[in-house]
């Protein structure tokens, strides 16, 4: 049966509309069917319609295609999802990319930023810095700390089993050296010794260090840097004065290795490390082991004789001091000053000198070389000066005492001889008597012969004797304050005498 606008497979209905259909299917057409060939009553109807629907085989197919659209969209809106996911998750990923760049410094630390390998900004402070992350930027950070370093192995020997010697007692005492094994240093004199190192640096150029020092290299360079100065400045002294200095003194080995090291590593090539040695110190300094024993006692007796020579100083000094206090060196100075004067035959200078020099003894100012100074005497001369001027007043109001009693008893004389005479006798008499040392016997009266065994009294020797006792105390007394006396110019400083 056929229907209007629907054609058979294989056929397509009209002269001109008819066409070859999709074999085993339906054909859905906008060519109208011929009106020709079909009746007249539904030609009309088939001339008003738009279009046609053709019936083929492949209707079959078609129905296939038409249920996979639903899984077609579901894959499509999947796909949008994954895609949307996608987009997002590179979002994050790129946000999270800049956030790394963000970085904190620490108080030891500086920062270098960098941007596209070049330095853009250099000596960051410490807190958050934001830099583009590597690898279109970085951000490199220097510990900028003191760090130490050990150079033990460089200069010094070895054992049998190549680790290094720690203790100055394990070495070997032996009487050559292994080249390959055991370091050596040369001295100013041709002589071998063996040192250790102790290097404390820092990081002081944060940007140089980041640009031009591997931080593997680090070490290499620093070692390096030291052992070039340790050997140019022990090539300039002798063993002796190795041995014996200490790292604080002036113009010492370690001070020059320290300045040479220091050059170096403030410029090697047209590079610079950015490295500052804060501290070199010479941890052990040692002459070869075969030899230490010598050097020992060398070493040993010139500590001695120094030690000697510091105790003599410092006696000569206390017994200065002792002797006349602070003006000591003045009055040494000024004597020595009078004899050359004396020698030379000066008589105006050195009676000008001696007189500098009474006013010393006398506590008055002297002019030296221009300056007025007040010297001050003390010790025994101080006490001597005082008995003597003691001594030479007591002298005098003595004679004058004298004189007076003198002139008193030639007036007596001249009015009473006998009187004065009398009364001169008595008073010898009585003082006399009056000595402890006299010991009167009585002779009983009436009795002719008289025989006299004598003895001390037992009662006036006892006495005697507690006044000899009581005199050794008192002189004791004495002389314990006169020691006391003398210890307060009695210091550990002493006095320097500087030559003329």
């Amino acid at each position: 049966e056929r229907f209007p606008g629907i054609v058979a497979p294989g056929e397509v209905g009209g002269a001109q509309g008819r066409q070859r259909g999709q074999p085993g299917g339906f054909t859905v057409t906008d060519h109208p069917t011929d009106p020709g060939s079909v009746p007249e009553d539904e030609a009309s109807e088939i001339v008003s319609r738009p279009a046609s629907v053709q019936l083929r085989e492949g209707s079959e197919q078609a129905d296939h295609a038409a249920l996979m659209d639903p899984a077609n969209q579901s894959l499509a809106e999947a796909l949008r999802i994954t895609y949307r996911l996608l987009q997002s998750a590179m979002v994050v990923l790129f946000v999270l990319y800049l956030g790394s760049g963000f970085q904190s410094i620490k108080t030891n630390e500086r920062g270098v930023r960098l941007l596209f390998g070049k330095v853009v900004a250099q000596d960051l402070k410490p807190g958050f810095h934001f830099a583009w992350p590597y690898p279109i930027g970085e951000m490199v950070k220097v510990d900028v700390g003191n760090q130490d370093l050990k150079i033990d192995r460089a200069f010094w020997p070895e054992t049998g089993t190549g680790a290094p010697v720690k203790g100055v007692d394990e070495l070997r005492a032996s009487a050559s050296l292994s080249p390959d094994q055991d370091g050596s240093i040369l001295t100013g004199d041709g002589a071998i010794a063996h040192t250790q190192w102790k290097v404390q640096y820092a990081r002081t150029d944060a940007s140089a260090f980041a640009r031009d020092v591997y931080p593997s290299h680090e070490t290499g360079i620093i070692t390096a840097a030291v052992q070039r100065g340790a050997v140019q400045a022990i090539a300039g002294v002798k063993i002796d004065d190795l041995l014996k200095q200490s790292s604080s003194d002036a113009g010492s080995v370690t001070l020059r290795a320290k300045v040479i090291a220091q050059e170096m590593l403030r410029g090697i090539g047209n590079t610079k490390t950015g490295i500052e040695i804060e501290q070199l110190s010479l941890d052990q300094k040692i002459p070869p082991a075969y030899l230490r024993e010598k050097f020992n006692s060398v070493i040993v007796a010139t500590s001695n004789a120094s030690r000697a020579r510091e105790d003599a100083q410092k006696e000569g000094n206390m017994l200065l001091s002792e002797t006349a206090g602070g003006s000591a060196p003045i009055l040494i100075s000024l004597i020595d000053q009078y004899e050359r004067q004396i020698d030379m035959d000066q008589t105006e200078q050195a009676a000008a000198t001696l007189a500098q020099i009474d006013r010393v003894f006398d506590g008055l100012p002297i002019a030296v070389d221009g300056v007025e100074i007040n010297p001050s005497v003390g010790g025994r001369v101080s006490a001597m000066l005082s008995e003597a001027r003691q001594y030479r007043s007591g002298v005098v109001d003595r004679a004058r005492s004298d004189l007076a009693v003198f002139r008193a008893k030639l007036e007596q004389f001249k009015t009473n001889p006998r009187v004065m005479i009398t009364t001169d006798w008595t008073d010898s008499m009585s003082r006399f008597f009056a000595d402890e040392r006299v010991e009167i016997f009585f002779n009983p009266a009436g009795i002719d012969t008289l025989e006299l065994v004598i003895n001390s009294d037992p009662e006036i020797a006892g006495r005697r004797e507690r006044e000899m006792l009581k005199k050794q105390n008192e002189a004791a007394l004495d002389e314990r304050e006169e020691l006391m006396e003398r210890s307060r110019y009695e210091t550990e400083e002493g006095l320097r005498l500087v030559p003329n």
